[in-house]
């Protein structure tokens, strides 16, 4: 979602979140939980825990200077703290970083606005977290989306009708009371995880989460809404709610889209029950609502995940051509006690009223899988060396041509003591790139890391169609030292000088931080690595380093173009200063970048 204080995929640690898992876990399978009780890693935003501890409203959570105040508030040695790449141009001493792109690379944020710190300093508002979707009807129509941090956290979506030679960046109106909301949405706006998706016919849908957390609990309202437009994304109709609770219990987080091949829009979510006025974590069930009138209307919520699965998160939706609906998540299983993970795809047959749920392979991301961030970030799980909070949700594709599922994550399997029950973890880590696909829905692969090299791998997006599968990914494989400006290095603050200072810890000081985004594809068995990114970034440049995102995107024509988004921390080389944007790489399968 929009800011990422109010992002409901926190990951829980320690004894609190046990015990409060434990308790859903008893209200929704009985006696199904051991009395030792689950170490969930699934969270909602804002409990009474954080309100006490961090004495915030809601509504502050979602400015940018939070987490640099947070992190001076924090010093990570003495009195040095996290800072962001953005800030330190006089240590770098040049803000022009950045080469201009390659043909391949378009930075599609036009006309970006900045804003200023506390201190006076400013910065380019920064855009993160997307998807890509092309028109089947013209595939020169390609669309993505980001949370968007200009004027006042309004819907965007970023529109090409040449191929992504060039973009134009057109605002959904409705969503907020600049852009003419009505109802709920002058008060609850535009809340981000904005999700695409193109019909058959063409018409484009675009969903996300709206919310209100002023005065929390008391007032805390969460819904989603959905969006339509008929000309390709240039023209949209303002917003209809799917779903809204205003009772203070209830968070909606990560909500996806797709239609199926009759028109149908399904919409699926996690539905965080945080126990009366919002106190608590109690589950966090997947659910979903369908429109079979263009958007117009949606049913009630409709069950996703079962019983055996209270704990999930980061599902997306796809349909087959027969109609046949799949839905893939992360939950905690059952198999371990919930104290381990598992991709979990639910597949139902008749339009949603029923799904199967099967658990399809492990996920390791538990609790000894990573390090934790450093004072001043999220308290979630990051990389060695690194701050940004990460996830092992599901990235999931349907190839139009024959119905082969796709599915990728990242986990930590085999690195450092992950997996062997500890409460942290130790050693370095290497995150890796999986994949399983199925034929038929039922029968599906052997669980295949389609990474070999030990450089961390984070974010994974999968497309598929013409008989391709391409799969983006974050990786740390290109940068390979800091630079005498500490471009790919880390630079902390002196509190009391305000100085800008090599970190003291020798292993921080030493880190290369930047990364790249790269592709894999099925053409040669997933063999080459791609890089895309022509420059390598520093994803220290905002949030005080904690976030870029939880998910970006790829998508694949049927010609076998592959495009994939992705969010840069070059800004917009000779336009702005280095910041976040949304890159979109352009890959011909006869032209591969090398």
């Amino acid at each position: 979602m929009l800011s990422p204080g109010l992002d409901t995929s926190l990951r829980r640690l320690g004894l609190i979140g046990a015990l409060v898992a434990l308790a859903g876990a008893a209200l929704m399978t009985g006696s199904v939980v051991a009395a030792s009780g689950p170490h969930d890693r699934f969270h909602a935003s804002i409990d009474e825990e954080q309100v006490e501890n961090e004495g915030l409203e809601a509504s502050e959570r979602r400015d940018l200077q939070h987490f640099e105040e947070e992190a001076e508030e924090h010093p990570v040695t003495g009195d040095q703290f996290l800072f962001s790449r953005c800030r330190f141009e006089p240590f770098a001493g040049d803000e022009n970083f950045y080469s201009s792109l390659q043909s391949w690379e378009h930075d599609v944020i036009v006309n970006d606005t900045e804003f200023e710190f506390a201190d006076g300093t400013s910065c380019w508002n920064p855009q993160n977290e997307q998807n890509i979707v092309i028109n089947p009807t013209n595939r020169n129509n390609i669309v993505t989306s980001a949370n968007d941090y200009r004027f006042e956290f309004r819907c965007y979506a970023y529109v090409s009708m040449d191929a992504g030679a060039t973009w134009q960046d057109v605002i959904l109106p409705g969503w907020s009371a600049p852009t003419g909301a009505k109802g709920v949405f002058k008060t609850t706006g535009c809340g981000g995880d904005p999700v695409l998706a193109f019909g058959p016919d063409g018409t484009l849908y675009f969903s996300g989460l709206t919310y209100f957390f002023d005065q929390f609990p008391a007032h805390q309202a969460s819904g989603i809404a959905v969006s339509k437009s008929t000309d390709g994304g240039l023209h949209w109709t303002n917003p209809v709610l799917v779903n809204y609770q205003s009772a203070g219990n209830w968070f909606y987080d990560k909500e996806w889209l797709s239609v199926g091949p009759d028109g149908t829009v399904y919409v699926t979510w996690t539905k965080f029950y945080q126990g009366p006025r919002g106190f608590g974590y109690v589950q966090s069930p997947i659910v979903m609502s369908k429109s079979t009138n263009g958007g117009k209307s949606w049913t009630p919520v409709m069950p996703v995940s079962d019983a055996a699965h209270p704990f999930n998160q980061g599902s997306q939706v796809g349909t087959t051509s027969d109609g046949t609906l799949y839905v893939a998540y992360e939950a905690t299983s059952p198999v371990n006690n919930y104290t381990t993970d598992a991709l979990v795809v639910a597949r139902s047959e008749d339009g949603g009223v029923t799904f199967t749920n099967t658990e399809i392979a492990r996920v390791f991301d538990d609790l000894d899988c990573y390090p934790i961030q450093e004072p001043g970030g999220q308290d979630r799980q990051t990389l060695t060396n690194a701050q940004i909070r990460m996830n092992s949700y599901p990235s999931m594709a349907i190839d139009p041509t024959n119905d082969l599922i796709a599915i990728v994550w990242t986990d930590d399997e085999g690195a450092g003591n992950c997996g062997t029950g500890d409460d942290h973890f130790e050693g370095v880590t290497s995150n890796q790139v999986k994949l399983v696909t199925s034929a038929d829905g039922t029968t599906w692969s052997d669980v295949r890391t389609i990474t070999d090299t030990p450089a961390d791998k984070v974010f994974p997006a999968v497309g598929a169609n013409a008989g391709l599968i391409s799969v983006g990914y974050f990786t740390r494989d290109y940068a390979t030292s800091i630079g005498a400006d500490r471009r790919c290095g880390i630079v902390e603050r002196d509190a009391d000088t305000g100085d800008f200072v090599v970190p003291t810890d020798p292993d921080r000081a030493s880190a290369v931080v930047c990364i790249d985004w790269a592709l894999k594809t099925s053409a040669d068995d997933f063999g080459q690595q791609i890089r895309i990114s022509s420059e390598s970034s520093n994803p220290y440049i905002l949030f005080a380093g904690s976030f870029i995102g939880d998910y970006e995107g790829t998508a694949v024509d049927d010609q076998g173009r592959t495009y994939t988004v992705w969010t840069d921390s070059r800004g917009n080389p000779g336009v702005t200063s280095p910041n976040q944007d949304t890159y979109v790489g352009i890959v011909d399968f006869e032209d591969l970048p090398q």
